[in-house]
């Protein structure tokens, strides 16, 4: 079958730009876990796939048909996202905690890290903000300009909330609020997608200042985490998210599908619970066997390979065998 940007069928672009995401931020926890700092800064990519996966989500939120069914929508993040947080975020409670150092004698603590959203921010955000916004999308009858108000709002109240060293960490409350307008921006692009240009040429010119910018942003140092919310420039965010969304969506519908990158991104909710320990025991395998980092990056793509080929086995057989903790209750 042949392959169109505009096919009505499942946008396999959109698997592989979740894919190429997740791969992204596989290779920064090999980095921090393997090396203990992040060598390819933070700031130049990490920032990109996370905003990059709530515009996606907002993206999928547009239904031409009509207004989103929210009650179906709500079973849809209990089901796909709340469950396997649960699940993943319990059984890897005590582990996560003694790989950090941390006390596993008190489980009050380890079970309010679990139902408060703490022991997952960036899942916990998504359900948070996902609820949000189709609830604010039945309010203002999607009335383009309403919705985006509150989007807007909402990000500047997550500003000010960072502005004012206030981090709302119940559920991840701060960071929902701010990825509000994420979700907002891949929701314009779906409804509007008919009319942007696919062509190979504003995609370069997207991509060159995309590079452009984030040349500015290693020059002048600038900070663009999101959690805990760390910005030092506005302006330069919000620039780098618009132009960053537009060049990376305008890029994967103009590329052919990449099958790794599509089954990465079809599984990307478990790759992403597994995207912390796989590459602790991978940096803790390497320095048995006595691999460390010596500034060789060499060693380091070594170590990402690994942490890649492990986190697909295990993806693979928790999707083959337990189905059930993924939300979707079928096998592969």
């Amino acid at each position: 079958m042949q392959y169109s940007v505009f096919s009505t069928q499942r946008k396999r672009w959109i698997d592989c730009l979740r894919g190429f995401c997740m791969m992204a931020i596989l290779l920064f926890h090999t980095e921090i876990y393997y090396t203990g700092t992040s060598i390819i800064g933070y700031n130049l990519y990490v920032s990109d796939a996370l905003y990059l996966f709530f515009m996606l989500s907002g993206y999928l939120l547009y239904k031409k048909a009509g207004m989103i069914d929210i009650k179906y929508k709500l079973k849809s993040v209990l089901r796909n996202l709340l469950w396997p947080y649960f699940i993943f975020t319990s059984v890897m409670a005590v582990p996560k905690a003694l790989a950090h150092g941390e006390r596993v004698d008190n489980v009050w603590v380890l079970v309010q890290n679990v139902v408060t959203g703490q022991a997952s921010w960036f899942i916990a955000a998504l359900i948070v903000a996902e609820i949000l916004f189709v609830i604010t999308l039945r309010l203002c009858r999607g009335n383009l300009f309403a919705l985006g108000s509150v989007c807007v709002l909402s990000f500047c109240c997550s500003a000010l909330l960072a502005l004012n060293g206030c981090h709302v960490a119940f559920w991840q409350f701060g960071n929902a609020l701010q990825a509000m307008l994420f979700l907002f921006l891949g929701y314009v692009y779906h409804r509007y997608e008919h009319k942007l240009m696919v062509r190979v040429l504003p995609t370069i010119i997207a991509c060159v200042m995309l590079f452009s910018l984030k040349c500015y942003v290693y020059k002048q140092d600038l900070f663009m985490t999101i959690w805990p919310i760390g910005i030092s420039n506005y302006a330069v965010f919000l620039i780098n998210v618009i132009v960053g969304g537009f060049a990376l969506f305008n890029l994967f519908r103009l590329l052919p599908p990449c099958r790794f990158l599509e089954w990465t991104g079809r599984h990307s909710i478990v790759y992403y619970f597994l995207c912390g320990g796989v590459p602790m025991f991978v940096g803790v395998v390497f320095s048995f066997l006595h691999l460390t980092y010596d500034g060789n990056y060499f060693y380091v793509v070594l170590a990402y390979l690994c942490v890649y080929l492990l986190t697909t086995m295990l993806v693979y057989l928790i999707y083959r065998y337990m189905p059930f903790v993924t939300g979707y209750g079928r096998r592969l």
